[in-house]
């Protein structure tokens, strides 16, 4: 009895702490409590045979030690202050037990009132539930004839304003990420009896990976509407309170979406103010049937993506913005170190994506020369690919690899904009990545290593759930690349050298040809065998005379022999009745300002004789 117990309550322990998920919560509950109560009866008994009736016992357990001379054993001795230290011991046991069950039950209240509050503003919408939709009505016979678009969100609900002044770029730039990112939903609540639909929920979601939580929650501040939560390695914008939700509607009524999430957007408001704003004389049989119809041709269900004839698809820089930090893409391709900037998105977005290309032909800063360029030769490529699986569809995409324009254009168009996404730090490597391809120094085995290592820090390499090596850069090979010694030399008329050999780069030539007809027009050719078709020479012999009037020194160009030095001080060259010039092109607003002084210093190294055929 005595051994019972000390044995019993190590028992209990140890039985709820090695079988406890065989035996469940209520097992290991049962059999602590059992252990604990059998323990503090024999406790009890023990107190008052030791305690009060004073008879000690000696319990021998083993022996350690037996000789003549010494004799040691292990034993319990159960005196009375013993029984009394012990009855003390179990006696503060069970009253922290009973502490612990009140703060348990505590910790549930609390817990369950808190989980009701984040499922209510996470998951339903009270409001929207508490409204049924269901009601008894004098007229059943009503018929769904209302148009229900004939409304004003800024009249009937609360407009943006009422949050505050927001900034209106932000909001491009969130109109753009919900093009991309977003998505539009309606569920059905189910009566008990799983036949009848009770209500409806109305639901604004975003989800992305759980490494750009911090723009979900920039999202809900600056909007001051909705909730984050993580849940594995998703993290989730959501908005489903019928007053967040109107405010919501009243981004999108002021700025337009341009994308197919336009029309499940209107698809949404029009459920979701036949739902909150109906007439009270229709019918709930109508208005449910309604509502589960446009629910059903929304998002994947979608078959008709016509837009309403006075919608526009309106592009703008911070708008395009949002769409690339939601679509898209800025990478190298390694086989020959071609830097690539890509933005794809389903094939029914070919509208939006022919819109994007020509906001970036009339936004970049093009001179006449480089948007001829543009226009007429696959700078700008939209490109479609049909589905590689049964589940997939098929995508229609944007993309630009010239590397002049990328470095030159693209790149500086957006350098100043905030990027809120995990894209940022992509954009800063790729910026890196085309100065060095841009300046040739890629051409150095040492750089093309660091810049090969870079690129394998950048986009999916850089997520914290990644399960491969990923070595970043030091400061120090970071400084190397940044300080890489250029090996190009562009020259005015668009042609490339090499810094060393000074050779011709064929491959890096970058320009167009101005050709003055003898009728007065002017005429641009993209390519050396188009402009010498038009003028009736080989495309060697036509080279060979412009860069021979490349080779003569501004004073020579000038000199008024002839008609012929006479247009060569504008740098053209009198063939056949024509005069033509090669024309450098996408230099950017960065090297347009040196072009100037460049044309002269090129003619002064030619002079000294610098460069080599």
């Amino acid at each position: 009895m005595y051994l019972s117990i000390l044995i019993l309550p190590l028992l209990g322990s140890l039985v709820s702490g090695l079988m406890g998920r065989k035996i469940g919560v209520t097992g290991a509950h049962f059999i602590t409590c059992t252990c604990l109560l059998l323990s503090s009866l024999l406790a009890t008994l023990s107190f008052y045979e030791v305690g009060i009736c004073g008879s000690p016992v000696s319990i021998n357990l083993v022996s350690w030690i037996e000789s003549e001379i010494l004799s040691v054993s292990w034993e319990f001795l159960f005196d009375q202050l013993t029984v009394y230290l012990l009855a003390l011991y179990l006696a503060v046991e069970i009253g922290a037990v009973l502490v612990l069950i009140q703060l348990y039950k505590i910790f549930i209240k609390i817990n369950f009132i808190f989980f009701v509050k984040r499922l209510s503003s996470l998951f339903v919408c009270k409001a929207q539930v508490e409204r049924p939709l269901f009601t008894n009505s004098q007229n059943k016979g009503t018929r769904l004839t209302t148009n229900i678009r004939k409304y004003s969100t800024l009249n009937r609900y609360d407009s943006l304003n009422e949050k505050g002044s927001i900034d209106s770029k932000f909001l491009e730039w969130f109109v753009g990420f919900t093009d991309a990112e977003g998505c539009f939903i309606i569920n059905p609540f189910l009566k008990k009896n799983k036949l009848s639909i009770s209500s409806f929920v109305f639901m604004f979601k975003i989800t992305l990976h759980k490494d750009d939580e911090k723009v979900l929650r920039i999202i809900k501040d600056r909007l001051r509407i909705g909730g984050v939560r993580v849940y594995k390695d998703e993290c989730i914008f959501s908005i489903t309170k019928q007053k967040e939700i109107s405010i919501l509607i009243s981004i999108f009524e002021k700025f337009n979406l341009n994308t197919s999430k336009y029309l499940d957007y209107l698809d949404f408001k029009e459920a979701y103010f036949l739902y909150f704003d109906r007439a009270p004389n229709l019918n709930p049989d109508s208005i449910k049937d309604r509502i589960l119809g446009l629910k059903n041709n929304m998002n994947t269900n979608r078959i008709l993506y016509d837009r309403p004839e006075n919608s526009k698809i309106v592009i703008t820089k911070s708008w395009l913005l949002g769409f690339i930090e939601g679509d898209g893409s800025f990478f190298l391709r390694r086989d020959n170190l071609t830097p690539i900037f890509s933005l794809e998105n389903t094939a029914v977005q070919l509208p939006v994506m022919l819109k994007i290309k020509e906001f970036l032909e009339a936004s970049l800063g093009f001179d006449k020369f480089s948007l001829y360029k543009v226009q007429n030769t696959q700078i700008i490529v939209i490109a479609s690919r049909k589905a590689r699986t049964i589940n997939s569809k098929s995508t229609v995409s944007i993309t630009i690899q010239h590397i002049n324009v990328l470095n030159n254009y693209l790149i500086p168009f957006f350098e100043n904009e905030e990027f809120l996404t995990k894209k940022g730090k992509d954009f800063y490597d790729f910026k890196i990545i085309c100065k060095v391809i841009y300046e040739g120094s890629y051409r150095i085995e040492k750089i093309r290593a660091l810049i090969l290592k870079l690129s394998n820090t950048m986009n999916n390499f850089r997520l914290s759930t990644y399960n491969g090596e990923v070595k970043f850069l030091t400061l120090e090979e970071l400084e190397i690349l940044l300080n890489a010694e250029p090996t190009v030399i562009r020259l005015p008329d668009g042609r490339v050298i090499d810094s060393t050999t000074k050779k011709i780069l064929p491959k890096l030539v970058c320009c167009v040809y101005e050709i003055l007809t003898e009728y007065g027009s002017f005429i641009l050719a993209n390519s050396l065998s188009e402009a010498a078709k038009i003028v009736g020479l080989y495309p060697d012999t036509l080279s060979k005379y412009l860069d021979f009037n490349a080779s003569l020194t501004l004073a020579e160009r000038s000199a008024p022999n002839s008609t012929e030095d006479l247009t060569r001080k504008d740098g053209y060259v009198a063939i056949k009745k024509h005069f033509i010039k090669r024309v450098r092109v996408f230099t950017g607003q960065r090297e347009a300002a040196l072009l100037t002084s460049l044309r002269s210093e090129y003619g002064v190294c030619r002079q000294n004789k610098l460069f080599k055929d």
